[in-house]
Protein backbone atom coordinates (compact mmCIF):
# COMPACT_ATOMS: atom_id res chain seq x y z
CA UNK A 1 0.00 0.00 0.00
CA UNK A 2 1.63 3.10 -1.07
CA UNK A 3 0.68 5.62 1.70
CA UNK A 4 1.91 8.95 2.67
CA UNK A 5 2.00 11.82 4.30
CA UNK A 6 2.63 15.69 3.74
CA UNK A 7 4.85 17.49 6.23
CA UNK A 8 4.59 21.08 7.90
CA UNK A 9 6.72 23.47 9.63
CA UNK A 10 5.42 25.04 12.37
CA UNK A 11 6.16 27.75 15.55
CA UNK A 12 4.71 26.85 18.67
CA UNK A 13 5.53 29.31 21.59
CA UNK A 14 8.82 30.45 19.40
CA UNK A 15 9.90 27.32 18.59
CA UNK A 16 10.11 25.79 15.06
CA UNK A 17 9.03 22.10 14.44
CA UNK A 18 7.69 20.02 11.31
CA UNK A 19 4.46 18.10 11.77
CA UNK A 20 2.95 15.34 10.01
CA UNK A 21 -0.75 15.91 8.44
CA UNK A 22 -3.69 13.17 8.06
CA UNK A 23 -3.95 12.17 4.48
CA UNK A 24 -7.23 12.14 4.25
CA UNK A 25 -8.39 8.39 5.91
CA UNK A 26 -9.33 10.30 9.06
CA UNK A 27 -7.00 11.21 12.34
CA UNK A 28 -5.69 8.59 12.96
CA UNK A 29 -3.55 7.10 15.45
CA UNK A 30 -0.05 6.86 14.16
CA UNK A 31 -0.17 10.58 13.02
CA UNK A 32 -1.52 11.68 16.52
CA UNK A 33 1.19 9.79 18.36
CA UNK A 34 4.60 10.78 16.08
CA UNK A 35 3.64 14.48 15.94
CA UNK A 36 3.16 14.25 19.99
CA UNK A 37 7.15 12.64 19.49
CA UNK A 38 8.09 15.75 17.45
CA UNK A 39 6.91 18.23 19.50
CA UNK A 40 7.44 17.38 23.03
CA UNK A 41 10.51 18.06 24.19
CA UNK A 42 9.91 15.65 27.34
CA UNK A 43 10.41 12.91 24.28
CA UNK A 44 13.51 14.90 22.38
CA UNK A 45 16.29 12.73 24.15
CA UNK A 46 15.42 9.33 21.88
CA UNK A 47 13.44 10.96 18.81
CA UNK A 48 16.20 12.51 16.85
CA UNK A 49 15.98 9.76 14.52
CA UNK A 50 11.90 11.15 14.09
CA UNK A 51 13.38 14.67 13.99
CA UNK A 52 16.05 13.70 10.86
CA UNK A 53 13.50 11.59 9.27
CA UNK A 54 11.02 14.92 8.64
CA UNK A 55 13.18 17.48 8.77
CA UNK A 56 14.15 17.89 5.20
CA UNK A 57 11.05 16.15 3.86
CA UNK A 58 7.73 17.33 1.90
CA UNK A 59 6.30 14.35 2.43
CA UNK A 60 6.78 11.07 4.50
CA UNK A 61 5.62 7.38 3.54
CA UNK A 62 3.57 5.14 5.80
CA UNK A 63 6.68 2.67 5.36
CA UNK A 64 9.38 5.40 6.79
CA UNK A 65 7.30 6.25 9.55
CA UNK A 66 6.65 2.85 10.71
CA UNK A 67 10.47 1.47 10.50
CA UNK A 68 11.90 4.73 12.34
CA UNK A 69 9.19 4.31 14.88
CA UNK A 70 10.05 0.57 15.47
CA UNK A 71 13.51 1.67 15.92
CA UNK A 72 12.74 4.37 18.34
CA UNK A 73 10.57 1.84 20.06
CA UNK A 74 12.93 -0.82 20.59
CA UNK A 75 15.39 1.69 21.58
CA UNK A 76 13.57 3.74 24.50
CA UNK A 77 13.58 3.10 28.37
CA UNK A 78 10.03 0.99 27.74
CA UNK A 79 11.21 -1.19 24.73
CA UNK A 80 13.79 -3.15 26.71
CA UNK A 81 12.40 -6.68 25.48
CA UNK A 82 10.45 -5.22 22.26
CA UNK A 83 11.12 -7.25 19.23
CA UNK A 84 11.67 -4.98 16.52
CA UNK A 85 10.14 -6.84 13.65
CA UNK A 86 6.63 -7.74 15.38
CA UNK A 87 6.79 -3.58 16.27
CA UNK A 88 6.69 -3.52 12.35
CA UNK A 89 3.81 -5.83 11.73
CA UNK A 90 1.82 -3.79 14.75
CA UNK A 91 2.65 -0.61 14.31
CA UNK A 92 0.28 -0.26 10.62
CA UNK A 93 -2.58 -0.99 13.08
CA UNK A 94 -2.37 2.95 14.64
CA UNK A 95 -3.24 3.74 10.52
CA UNK A 96 -5.70 1.36 9.65
CA UNK A 97 -7.35 1.79 12.77
CA UNK A 98 -7.56 0.80 16.66
CA UNK A 99 -10.23 -1.20 18.71
CA UNK A 100 -9.88 1.81 21.42
CA UNK A 101 -12.42 0.79 24.07
CA UNK A 102 -13.58 4.12 25.94
CA UNK A 103 -14.96 3.73 29.79
CA UNK A 104 -16.97 5.88 31.42
CA UNK A 105 -15.09 6.85 33.91
CA UNK A 106 -12.42 8.52 32.00
CA UNK A 107 -9.78 5.44 31.38
CA UNK A 108 -9.86 3.09 28.75
CA UNK A 109 -9.97 -0.77 28.54
CA UNK A 110 -6.81 -2.26 29.24
CA UNK A 111 -4.96 -4.14 26.19
CA UNK A 112 -2.77 -4.46 23.36
CA UNK A 113 -4.04 -0.93 21.70
CA UNK A 114 -3.36 1.02 24.83
CA UNK A 115 0.32 -0.98 24.79
CA UNK A 116 1.32 1.28 21.80
CA UNK A 117 0.98 4.37 24.34
CA UNK A 118 2.22 2.89 26.83
CA UNK A 119 5.60 1.98 24.87
CA UNK A 120 6.58 5.22 23.52
CA UNK A 121 5.31 7.09 26.94
CA UNK A 122 2.60 8.73 25.53
CA UNK A 123 -0.75 9.50 27.24
CA UNK A 124 -3.84 8.59 26.02
CA UNK A 125 -6.96 10.50 27.28
CA UNK A 126 -10.83 11.09 26.12
CA UNK A 127 -13.37 12.80 27.73
CA UNK A 128 -16.66 11.05 27.51
CA UNK A 129 -17.11 10.97 30.89
CA UNK A 130 -20.39 11.03 33.44
CA UNK A 131 -20.57 13.21 35.78
CA UNK A 132 -20.87 12.00 39.12
CA UNK A 133 -20.76 15.00 41.57
CA UNK A 134 -24.00 16.65 39.95
CA UNK A 135 -25.88 13.56 38.75
CA UNK A 136 -24.26 10.50 41.59
CA UNK A 137 -27.57 7.97 40.93
CA UNK A 138 -26.94 7.96 37.37
CA UNK A 139 -23.36 7.87 37.91
CA UNK A 140 -23.25 4.04 39.63
CA UNK A 141 -25.83 3.04 36.94
CA UNK A 142 -23.52 4.36 33.94
CA UNK A 143 -20.03 4.86 35.27
CA UNK A 144 -19.02 1.20 35.52
CA UNK A 145 -19.37 0.58 31.50
CA UNK A 146 -17.13 1.09 28.82
CA UNK A 147 -18.72 2.41 24.94
CA UNK A 148 -18.64 -1.84 24.05
CA UNK A 149 -20.24 -2.43 27.77
CA UNK A 150 -23.00 -0.13 26.94
CA UNK A 151 -23.76 -1.73 23.29
CA UNK A 152 -24.28 -5.36 25.03
CA UNK A 153 -26.39 -3.86 27.80
CA UNK A 154 -28.48 -1.92 25.47
CA UNK A 155 -28.77 -5.29 23.41
CA UNK A 156 -29.63 -7.54 25.83
CA UNK A 157 -32.26 -4.87 27.39
CA UNK A 158 -34.01 -5.15 23.67
CA UNK A 159 -33.70 -9.11 23.67
CA UNK A 160 -35.70 -8.68 27.14
CA UNK A 161 -38.15 -6.62 26.02
CA UNK A 162 -38.86 -7.94 22.49
CA UNK A 163 -38.04 -11.25 22.71
CA UNK A 164 -38.32 -12.35 26.52
CA UNK A 165 -34.86 -13.25 26.53
CA UNK A 166 -33.50 -14.62 30.25
CA UNK A 167 -30.68 -13.28 31.56
CA UNK A 168 -30.00 -13.88 35.56
CA UNK A 169 -29.07 -9.86 36.16
CA UNK A 170 -32.36 -8.57 33.91
CA UNK A 171 -33.25 -6.39 36.62
CA UNK A 172 -30.08 -4.86 36.93
CA UNK A 173 -29.63 -4.66 32.69
CA UNK A 174 -33.15 -3.05 32.21
CA UNK A 175 -32.35 -0.25 35.20
CA UNK A 176 -28.98 0.14 33.96
CA UNK A 177 -30.34 0.31 30.03
CA UNK A 178 -32.16 3.28 30.91
CA UNK A 179 -29.24 5.62 32.29
CA UNK A 180 -26.95 4.17 29.24
CA UNK A 181 -29.44 5.75 26.88
CA UNK A 182 -29.76 9.22 28.62
CA UNK A 183 -26.55 9.16 28.80
CA UNK A 184 -25.53 8.74 25.46
CA UNK A 185 -28.23 10.97 24.22
CA UNK A 186 -27.24 13.31 26.11
CA UNK A 187 -23.24 13.27 24.93
CA UNK A 188 -23.51 12.60 21.26
CA UNK A 189 -19.96 14.16 20.50
CA UNK A 190 -18.20 11.76 22.73
CA UNK A 191 -17.47 14.47 24.95
CA UNK A 192 -18.90 15.97 28.04
CA UNK A 193 -18.44 19.13 29.68
CA UNK A 194 -17.54 17.13 32.95
CA UNK A 195 -15.38 15.28 30.84
CA UNK A 196 -14.10 18.79 29.03
CA UNK A 197 -13.48 19.65 32.71
CA UNK A 198 -11.65 16.28 33.59
CA UNK A 199 -8.91 16.69 31.12
CA UNK A 200 -8.19 20.46 31.82
CA UNK A 201 -7.24 19.29 35.51
CA UNK A 202 -5.28 15.92 34.58
CA UNK A 203 -2.77 17.39 32.10
CA UNK A 204 -0.03 18.88 33.29
CA UNK A 205 0.80 22.53 32.16
CA UNK A 206 2.61 22.70 28.58
CA UNK A 207 1.99 19.18 27.97
CA UNK A 208 0.80 16.64 25.03
CA UNK A 209 -1.37 13.53 24.76
CA UNK A 210 -3.42 11.68 22.77
CA UNK A 211 -7.07 12.50 22.60
CA UNK A 212 -9.77 9.71 21.66
CA UNK A 213 -12.85 11.11 20.34
CA UNK A 214 -14.84 9.71 17.76
CA UNK A 215 -12.81 6.90 16.52
CA UNK A 216 -10.48 9.58 15.80
CA UNK A 217 -6.91 10.18 17.26
CA UNK A 218 -5.61 13.75 18.07
CA UNK A 219 -2.58 15.84 19.63
CA UNK A 220 -4.15 17.37 22.20
CA UNK A 221 -2.33 20.19 24.67
CA UNK A 222 -2.42 22.38 27.30
CA UNK A 223 -1.69 26.50 27.51
CA UNK A 224 -2.52 29.06 30.08
CA UNK A 225 -4.93 25.90 31.24
CA UNK A 226 -7.06 25.80 27.92
CA UNK A 227 -6.49 22.88 25.89
CA UNK A 228 -5.85 22.87 22.03
CA UNK A 229 -5.63 20.35 19.28
CA UNK A 230 -3.32 19.97 16.82
CA UNK A 231 -4.38 21.19 12.97
CA UNK A 232 -3.61 18.58 10.98
CA UNK A 233 -5.84 18.86 8.13
CA UNK A 234 -3.37 18.86 4.68
CA UNK A 235 -6.14 21.78 3.42
CA UNK A 236 -4.03 24.59 5.62
CA UNK A 237 -1.02 23.10 5.12
CA UNK A 238 0.04 26.30 3.91
CA UNK A 239 -1.95 28.62 6.25
CA UNK A 240 1.10 29.27 8.72
CA UNK A 241 -1.67 31.21 10.95
CA UNK A 242 -3.77 27.87 11.94
CA UNK A 243 -2.00 25.83 13.62
CA UNK A 244 -3.97 24.52 16.90
CA UNK A 245 -8.26 24.50 17.38
CA UNK A 246 -9.02 25.64 21.14
CA UNK A 247 -11.18 22.64 22.84
CA UNK A 248 -13.82 24.86 24.90
CA UNK A 249 -16.90 23.12 24.35
CA UNK A 250 -18.70 19.80 23.83
CA UNK A 251 -20.18 21.20 20.47
CA UNK A 252 -17.94 22.97 18.76
CA UNK A 253 -19.81 26.53 19.37
CA UNK A 254 -16.86 27.86 21.45
CA UNK A 255 -13.82 26.48 19.15
CA UNK A 256 -11.81 28.57 16.89
CA UNK A 257 -8.20 28.66 15.47
CA UNK A 258 -5.14 29.51 16.52
CA UNK A 259 -1.70 30.48 15.59
CA UNK A 260 1.23 28.37 16.98
CA UNK A 261 1.69 31.37 19.47
CA UNK A 262 -2.14 31.03 20.82
CA UNK A 263 -3.19 33.93 18.67
CA UNK A 264 -6.69 33.71 17.63
CA UNK A 265 -6.84 33.62 13.97
CA UNK A 266 -9.73 36.12 11.86
CA UNK A 267 -10.32 32.87 10.04
CA UNK A 268 -14.53 32.45 10.03
CA UNK A 269 -15.24 28.49 11.47
CA UNK A 270 -17.38 26.63 8.91
CA UNK A 271 -19.33 23.04 10.09
CA UNK A 272 -16.82 20.95 8.12
CA UNK A 273 -14.18 22.69 10.18
CA UNK A 274 -15.60 23.04 13.76
CA UNK A 275 -14.08 20.50 15.55
CA UNK A 276 -15.68 17.45 13.54
CA UNK A 277 -18.77 18.33 15.34
CA UNK A 278 -20.84 17.40 12.61
CA UNK A 279 -19.39 13.72 12.38
CA UNK A 280 -19.59 13.71 16.53
CA UNK A 281 -23.46 13.52 15.71
CA UNK A 282 -23.76 10.50 12.70
CA UNK A 283 -21.15 8.46 14.60
CA UNK A 284 -23.28 8.28 17.59
CA UNK A 285 -26.34 6.14 16.99
CA UNK A 286 -27.74 6.91 20.21
CA UNK A 287 -28.24 10.53 19.98
CA UNK A 288 -31.92 11.93 20.27
CA UNK A 289 -32.72 15.63 20.52
CA UNK A 290 -36.31 14.52 22.65
CA UNK A 291 -33.88 13.39 25.25
CA UNK A 292 -34.72 14.30 28.69
CA UNK A 293 -32.33 14.30 31.70
CA UNK A 294 -32.74 11.97 34.25
CA UNK A 295 -33.00 13.36 37.61
CA UNK A 296 -31.84 12.11 40.60
CA UNK A 297 -34.96 11.44 42.66
CA UNK A 298 -36.12 8.84 40.14
CA UNK A 299 -33.17 6.60 41.50
CA UNK A 300 -34.91 3.87 43.53
CA UNK A 301 -38.33 4.15 41.51
CA UNK A 302 -37.07 2.43 38.38
CA UNK A 303 -37.86 2.00 34.29
CA UNK A 304 -41.87 3.11 35.64
CA UNK A 305 -41.01 6.38 36.64
CA UNK A 306 -38.61 7.24 33.94
CA UNK A 307 -39.61 8.45 30.82
CA UNK A 308 -38.58 6.38 28.05
CA UNK A 309 -35.78 8.22 25.91
CA UNK A 310 -35.71 6.11 23.03
CA UNK A 311 -38.22 2.64 22.09
CA UNK A 312 -35.64 0.04 21.97
CA UNK A 313 -36.74 -1.16 18.70
CA UNK A 314 -35.84 1.74 17.52
CA UNK A 315 -32.29 1.55 19.29
CA UNK A 316 -31.80 -1.50 17.26
CA UNK A 317 -32.69 -0.34 14.28
CA UNK A 318 -30.42 2.61 14.30
CA UNK A 319 -27.64 0.52 15.39
CA UNK A 320 -28.10 -1.51 12.35
CA UNK A 321 -27.99 1.60 10.66
CA UNK A 322 -25.07 2.99 11.99
CA UNK A 323 -23.15 -0.08 11.31
CA UNK A 324 -24.54 0.06 7.65
CA UNK A 325 -22.98 3.39 7.45
CA UNK A 326 -19.36 2.36 8.39
CA UNK A 327 -19.17 0.06 5.60
CA UNK A 328 -20.20 1.67 3.06
CA UNK A 329 -18.02 4.70 3.88
CA UNK A 330 -15.15 2.05 4.34
CA UNK A 331 -15.85 0.98 0.89
CA UNK A 332 -16.09 4.12 -0.63
CA UNK A 333 -12.48 5.33 1.11
CA UNK A 334 -11.02 2.24 -0.51
CA UNK A 335 -10.34 0.31 2.55
CA UNK A 336 -8.84 -2.33 1.51
CA UNK A 337 -10.52 -4.46 4.24
CA UNK A 338 -13.34 -3.91 2.72
CA UNK A 339 -15.65 -6.72 4.42
CA UNK A 340 -14.65 -5.42 7.87
CA UNK A 341 -16.74 -3.65 10.42
CA UNK A 342 -15.71 -1.96 12.89
CA UNK A 343 -18.73 -1.59 15.36
CA UNK A 344 -19.68 -4.72 14.43
CA UNK A 345 -15.90 -5.94 15.16
CA UNK A 346 -16.48 -4.02 18.49
CA UNK A 347 -19.65 -5.28 20.15
CA UNK A 348 -19.03 -8.97 18.78
CA UNK A 349 -15.21 -9.28 19.73
CA UNK A 350 -14.54 -12.03 21.92
CA UNK A 351 -12.95 -11.37 25.56
CA UNK A 352 -9.04 -11.09 24.99
CA UNK A 353 -7.38 -14.28 26.20
CA UNK A 354 -5.10 -14.25 29.21
CA UNK A 355 -2.08 -13.43 27.53
CA UNK A 356 -2.21 -10.34 25.56
CA UNK A 357 0.31 -10.03 23.71
CA UNK A 358 4.32 -11.07 23.15
CA UNK A 359 5.64 -8.30 24.10
CA UNK A 360 6.55 -7.86 27.69
CA UNK A 361 5.77 -4.56 27.99
CA UNK A 362 2.95 -4.26 26.01
CA UNK A 363 1.07 -7.00 28.64
CA UNK A 364 0.40 -3.70 30.91
CA UNK A 365 0.42 -4.73 35.00
CA UNK A 366 -2.04 -7.09 35.55
CA UNK A 367 0.92 -10.15 35.01
CA UNK A 368 -1.43 -11.51 32.41
CA UNK A 369 -4.70 -11.72 34.09
CA UNK A 370 -7.86 -10.22 32.27
CA UNK A 371 -8.99 -7.31 34.11
CA UNK A 372 -12.92 -7.58 35.28
CA UNK A 373 -15.05 -4.90 32.85
CA UNK A 374 -16.81 -3.62 35.52
CA UNK A 375 -14.02 -2.85 37.66
CA UNK A 376 -14.39 1.08 38.59
CA UNK A 377 -10.82 2.74 37.53
CA UNK A 378 -8.95 5.67 38.49
CA UNK A 379 -10.28 8.23 36.21
CA UNK A 380 -6.50 9.78 35.83
CA UNK A 381 -4.37 8.83 32.96
CA UNK A 382 -1.35 11.45 32.45
CA UNK A 383 0.88 10.86 35.19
Amino acid sequence: MDVSFLTKTVQINGAQFKILLQNGQGECALIALANVLLISSAHSRYTQELFNLVKNRETVTLDELVQTLADIGVQNPNGTNVDRQQLLQVLPQLYSGLNINPEFNGSFEDGVEMSFFRLYNVGIVHGWIIDGDNDPNAYEHVSKYSYMGAQKVLVQSYEIQKNNAQYENAEQIQSDAIYLRSFLARSATQLTDYGLSHLREILVERSYAVLFRNDHFCTLYKNNGELFTLVTDPTYRNRKDINWQSLKSVNGSQDSYYTGNFIPTSLERTDTTATGQNESYVSNPFSDQNARRITSNQGNSGASEVQQIEDDEELARRLQEHEDMQAASSMQNGNTNNNRNPQRERFERPEKPSKRNKFSPFNGSNDGKDRKRDKLKKNCIIM
